[in-house]
């Protein structure tokens, strides 16, 4: 006989008083593929909620070439993209995927990656170049483990660099975290907001000299942060010259312009519970820590920018109460799940590229997808300088710089290095990307452009147009294919068809035409 109906909810509600009364459960434990489908369905409330017509899901075309530029950081070569476009498994997106977090190119990629968010100095400033191969193959090596991102963090901090350090101000080539210090000039108060910035999105710059005029943080709170690495503080005899030992056991330092000395305290107003391990084992057990309020967070933001151009929380590392995320849901989704798979980075980059809302396609079908901040479409983002010339690379046939034995090193005498360079862009965001004139001048001008769509010096072109078996319109295809992952549409096989057609006996310099043209098209300098 079954319970009477009043008696089975009596049970349950007593069930829900009782688990009241505990404390909060952790959150529970999803599949990527469940997480994806949470993040789903919290958009689809939030899109009808603000009344938003999402984009379409994009065509495999767009598809292809979105995956490999955000997970190889290139463009896919005209055998992946043809095997992709002829795969009949229902699972191809999902099989791309897990094919592409295998390859070396996506630790190569990723490498770059972070190591522009945690030390975008090297980049920017020449002096720190020489930074770059060190901390490069540091991260490679952990990243091409799937090193738990709370151990790599916890790493940084505590890195013993000084007893790699004989001369703090030489260049550190050896393989090891070292630059994130060095860039920073070894400085407790440029090392606490550099900590702050990258691994928790807290923006304490703007208090060090003063409280913060439009934050909570307050200048005591700067420098109870820099306490933590107290132990390289300069001698106040001589300020300009950078330590060469560390005092670990310092927990304490004084704030400059006063006599007042403060304690090494966490953001939460929390003090360390001990003084047996040194301050930055400390810091780094309070960072990393699986309660810590933003730590989780601010690497789920930080990986939703890098698929999607822009962060929940604008700019990414910008966790403050006037600044708040736009979908708060999705990203204590993201942070709940990164935690409960113990940090794992890949897991997060399953969940994202699994959703529709990654999934989207560019084409903008509705006035309501203008809002960037909704991600009803996907968002047409600027390459990065490393995408763009190994994208440009393995359109051209040039070399496959992802492969190569050393990928670390920065020389500005080759057309790679000098294309970073010229490319190098100091926007925030990468949906504020802007070619310059120098850019668009190397681009159709430049002699690296120039041999690549010459018939002569291009392997792509020898190739294309040396095959006998191929007709005109292969050909045709093979070029889109090559440069933007597609086949021509109507309109462009029958214009390029035709500048084809009347060149007659010169058809192979008309395929240099279109090809140059290609490479030249934004469609080519931009990923959407």
């Amino acid at each position: 006989m079954k319970p009477p109906f009043y008696f089975v909810l009596l049970i349950l509600l007593s069930g829900a008083a009782a688990m009241a009364d505990d404390a909060a459960p952790s959150p529970q434990t999803m599949t990527w593929a469940e997480t994806a489908a949470e993040i789903d369905s919290l958009f689809a409330e939030s899109w009808q909620r603000e009344q938003v017509v999402p984009a379409e899901i994009a065509l495999d075309e767009e598809y292809i070439r979105r995956i490999y530029l955000d997970l190889a950081g290139r463009i896919p070569a005209v055998s992946e993209v043809r095997e992709f476009l002829e795969s009949e498994s229902p699972q191809r997106r999902t099989e791309v995927v897990e094919q592409l977090l295998q390859d070396p190119a996506y630790v190569r990629h990723m490498t770059i990656v972070w190591r522009n968010a945690l030390i975008p100095q090297a980049m920017t400033q020449q002096e720190f170049r020489g930074l770059i191969p060190g901390f490069d193959a540091w991260l490679w090596e952990r990243l091409a483990k799937n090193m738990p991102y709370d151990q790599l963090v916890r790493e940084i901090i505590t890195s013993d660099v000084m007893s790699r350090q004989t001369d703090p101000q030489a260049v550190s080539n050896k393989t090891s975290p070292d630059a994130f210090f060095v860039v920073r000039s070894l400085m407790p108060e440029n090392l606490a907001a550099g900590t702050s910035r990258a691994f928790l999105g807290v923006r304490l710059d703007c208090a060090q000299c003063h409280d913060h005029p439009f934050d909570r943080w307050k200048q005591h709170q700067f420098w109870n942060m820099a306490a933590f690495y107290a132990g390289f503080a300069r001698d106040e005899e001589s300020p300009e010259m950078m330590p060469t030992s560390e005092q670990r056991g310092r927990r304490s330092i004084k704030i400059p312009g006063t006599d007042e000395v403060v304690p090494a305290v966490f953001l939460t107003g929390v003090a360390p519970a001990s003084e047996e391990t040194s301050p930055r084992e400390q810091l780094a057990d309070w960072i990393v820590a699986k309660d810590n309020p933003w730590f989780a967070r601010m690497a789920a933001n930080r990986l939703w920018t890098q698929f999607f151009g822009q962060g929940i929380v604008y700019p990414t590392d910008d966790f403050s109460d006037s600044n708040p995320p736009t979908h708060p849901e999705v990203l204590q989704l993201l942070a709940d799940q990164l935690v409960a798979h113990d940090f794992d980075l890949t897991f997060l980059i399953r969940t994202i590229v699994a959703s529709s809302v990654y999934q989207r396609s560019s084409v903008q079908s509705d006035a309501s997808q203008d809002d960037t901040e909704m991600f009803a479409r996907a968002a047409v983002r600027g390459l990065t300088p490393e995408q763009f010339f190994d994208s440009l690379a393995e359109a051209v046939g040039f070399y496959q710089p992802y492969r190569r034995e050393n990928p670390f090193v920065i020389d500005t005498n080759t057309p790679r290095g000098r294309f970073i360079e010229l490319f190098r862009s100091d926007a925030e965001s990468a949906l504020d990307h802007r070619s310059t004139i120098l850019q668009a001048l190397a681009m159709m001008n430049g002699d690296f452009v120039g041999d690549a769509t010459d018939v002569e010096n291009s392997r792509t072109l020898r190739a294309v147009t040396e095959f006998p078996l191929m007709s005109t319109d292969e050909r045709l295809n093979t070029l889109f294919i090559t440069a933007l992952a597609r086949h021509p549409t109507e309109e462009e096989r029958n214009l390029f068809g035709q500048h084809i057609a009347e060149a007659g006996e010169n058809q192979d310099a008309a395929l240099a035409d279109v090809f140059w043209a290609l490479l030249n098209s934004s469609e080519f300098l931009f990923n959407h």
